[in-house]
């Protein structure tokens, strides 16, 4: 059976904001490299949901990079066979996790 990824709204307001600052400062180019970026990484911890680490904070959080921009934060839920993005953020924001 497959794995649902389920984007929680932290975390698809976090994707927004990525998206307005690369529609204000960049081209096209980059929010389809972004989209890209996103798929491949949804693919890989489809595969191998502890393909990232475990983040230092919370142990049960995930974090992997993207790019080299942005990160996502993600739980894996084995019971109800999904995986829950819980943040993306730009790297060179605090992090929180």
């Amino acid at each position: 059976m497959e794995i649902k990824i389920v984007w929680t709204n932290g975390a698809e307001k976090g994707l927004s904001k990525t998206i307005e600052y690369l529609k204000s400062n960049w081209t096209k180019k980059e929010i389809l490299r972004l989209e890209d970026n996103i798929n491949q990484f949804i693919e890989r911890i489809k595969l191998q949901p502890n393909l990232y680490p475990k983040t230092a904070r919370f142990k049960h959080l995930h974090k992997g990079m993207v790019d080299e921009n942005n990160y996502i934060v993600y739980k894996i839920s084995p019971k109800n066979k999904q995986i829950v993005i819980i943040n993306f953020r730009d790297g060179k924001q605090k992090s929180i996790y």
